[in-house]
């Protein structure tokens, strides 16, 4: 177990500093890989003194634009950037606090409420942010001071001195990411510099990556999901380590993971020999514990390219640096499919990792020191279950504890009694890895905290007994409105209102002739939901258009709705409701699933 020193009421910034100590200036902290135009990566790195220098200069653009500690500052970007890791380093300089906004997903109405809802009084941009979007928040909020991050590069910017450096107790909050929502309104998370501190604990433990070992974090899924943000604030405290990250998923992904641990350069692409050289030689010597946090979706990606021979390296040449690299995988279920390409791909089995942005991302894993066999077994066990099950791994005690319950409503009856082994229920966990609670909605986080549990994870679980005596947890299904895509979640109200304003658009239709309802099905997936669309027509005009829609409707939206909301198959009718008029989602899957059915037999 990593044992860190008591937290003191300064610990929040005595971590950072002690991490980017004067005489490690010269030490590699941050390569960044650009995607160019031709999709081949360029990098660029930055020594600890030099992003240290750079955060420096952040934080006295965060006080000049008049934020005081605690103030929030929102960071909307195009793409993971040096400029969002500068300023969330110079947030914990200057005592203030970063808020996020998802640029896959998020509307311009969303990016208004993440503003409003924090009271962020600086926007942060790069160049390619949608201009619309930021002219909309200006507009709206006249008081709205606007940045790009290119600009903490221009010549004679200066840094904020470090005795004007803020000094924020643990418990001051860290950073600010809003959930997917299950009520298409996203809630914001205050997360606190206690529970990240928590989170690096759990993982140096989780992954024996301690005292004395260094940390190489290689990062691709975006800066704006609790994933990247709990990595990327790993190695901002850990000393010695190193943090590579990716502007974005790409096909050249594979090949920057497996430079990782070498000293050639991404651009031009070392030769296969010489790349399978220099990696030899870099697992005979003693090396860093090289993380790539991923999710299925990402293997589905690699077997694909593996498939189609269009690999930026060989097979073998990946297959060697897979071996030697922690593949930490979470957000959506690990299932029989991944744990194959893994094992086809990579020859050894991934690390799984569960939790939720309420739980600073890490809950529980997949134990390090079990055998290969015994984790394959482990697997197996919840696929054979009765309630077929995906293995999500133990806590890490001291850190994290979680317990499987008959309910989490006080009204109900077993309210957090536990249920027997093998018995699905409620999943629920705590920890000093828990949120402080949402911004400015005191009901919601009385409902989501119960003495000192979180029980709003939304997880079905069940939990058998390992050799040993140890509990091993397998997740069975979702308990909320939220489908899950690409490894994030996506609310299905948010989703129903996208796409409901897209067929009044696209077919001219008022807002009162149809209403949307979807839910999400692992139908081509064991790990990703299907957009399943029902429309239910209630106008005689409408119900005209019905055989257009059903002709063009998947097509059409695809390419005009976000990621998110994009369909998958729709079907037309009337919508299952109870006695106050809201969709029945139990009964509407079932529909799915009959329709289904009759449409194969």
């Amino acid at each position: 177990m990593n044992a860190l020193p008591p937290p003191s009421n300064h610990m929040a910034l005595a971590d950072y500093l002690d991490a980017f100590r004067p005489e490690d200036a010269a030490a590699p902290f941050l390569r960044m890989y650009d995607v160019a135009d031709d999709k081949s990566l360029r990098e660029h790195e930055l020594t600890r003194g030099e992003f240290w220098s750079l955060a420096a200069k952040a934080a006295a653009v965060l006080r000049g634009a008049g934020l005081a500690p605690g103030d929030c500052h929102t960071h909307y970007f195009s793409s993971n950037a040096v400029g969002d890791l500068a300023f969330r380093l110079g947030a914990v300089m200057a005592g203030t606090t970063p808020v996020t906004v998802n640029w896959q997903a998020d509307t311009p109405e969303l990016l208004l409420h993440k503003l409003r809802a924090t009271r962020s009084a600086l926007l942060l941009v790069d160049a390619h942010t949608p201009a619309a979007a930021v002219r909309a928040a200006e507009e709206a909020l006249p008081q709205l001071a606007v940045f790009d991050v290119a600009r903490l590069h221009e010549a004679g910017r200066e840094e904020l001195p470090r005795e004007q450096f803020g000094e924020a107790g643990v418990e001051a909050t860290r950073i600010v990411i809003f959930t997917s929502g299950t009520t298409g309104r996203p809630k914001g998370v205050r997360l606190s510099y206690r529970a990240y501190r928590c989170n690096r604990a759990t993982f140096e433990s989780f992954l024996d990556a301690g005292e004395g070992k260094e940390l190489l974090a290689v990062v691709t899924n975006p800066l704006h999901h609790t994933n990247s943000t709990a990595i990327a604030d790993w190695a901002m405290r850990k000393p010695r380590a190193r943090l590579h990250m990716l502007q974005r998923y790409c096909t050249q992904y594979w090949l920057a993971l497996a430079l990782a641990a070498t000293p050639l350069p991404a651009h031009p692409p070392p030769s296969d020999a010489a790349l399978a050289a220099a990696l030899a030689a870099a697992h005979a010597a003693p090396r860093p514990v090289v993380v790539a946090p991923l999710v299925s979706r990402h293997f589905d990606f690699l077997d694909a390219l593996a498939a189609s021979s269009s690999l930026p390296l060989a097979p073998s040449t990946l297959r060697l640096a897979l071996q030697h690299t922690l593949l930490l995988l979470g957000s959506a279920p690990v299932g029989p499919t991944t744990v194959r390409r893994l094992l086809t791909h990579a020859g050894r089995l991934p690390v799984v990792r569960f939790g939720s942005t309420e739980t600073c991302l890490q809950v529980m894993g997949t134990p390090l020191h079990l055998s290969e066999d015994a984790r394959l077994a482990a697997f197996e066990a919840g696929w054979a279950h009765p309630t077929v099950g995906y293995y999500i791994g133990r806590p890490h005690p001291p850190h994290t504890e979680c317990r499987v319950v008959k309910a989490i409503a006080p009204h109900e009856p077993g309210y957090l009694e536990e249920c027997a082994e093998g018995e699905p229920g409620q999943l629920i966990t705590r920890g000093d890895n828990l949120m402080s609670g949402y911004v400015d909605d005191d009901a919601a986080t009385r409902g989501a905290l119960a003495g000192g549990w979180y029980v709003k994870l939304g997880d079905i679980a069940f939990w058998r007994r390992a050799a040993g005596g140890a509990r091993d947890f397998y997740w069975c299904a979702r308990d909320s409105a939220l489908l899950i895509r690409g490894g994030a979640n996506y609310s299905y109200e948010q989703i129903n209102a996208e796409l409901a304003a897209f067929v009044c658009a696209h077919y001219a239709l008022p807002a009162a002739a149809v209403e949307v309802g979807v839910v999400g099905l692992p139908l081509a997936s064991e790990h990703e939901d299907d957009c399943c669309v029902t429309v239910e027509l209630k106008t005689d005009e409408a119900r005209a258009r019905q055989r257009e829609m059903e002709e063009s409707f998947v097509g059409a939206a695809a390419k005009a709705v976000s990621k998110g909301a994009r369909p998958d198959r729709v079907r037309f009718a009337p919508l299952p409701r109870n006695f106050k008029g809201a969709v029945r989602l139990p009964e509407l899957k079932e529909e799915w699933k009959a329709a289904l059915a009759a449409s194969s037999a």
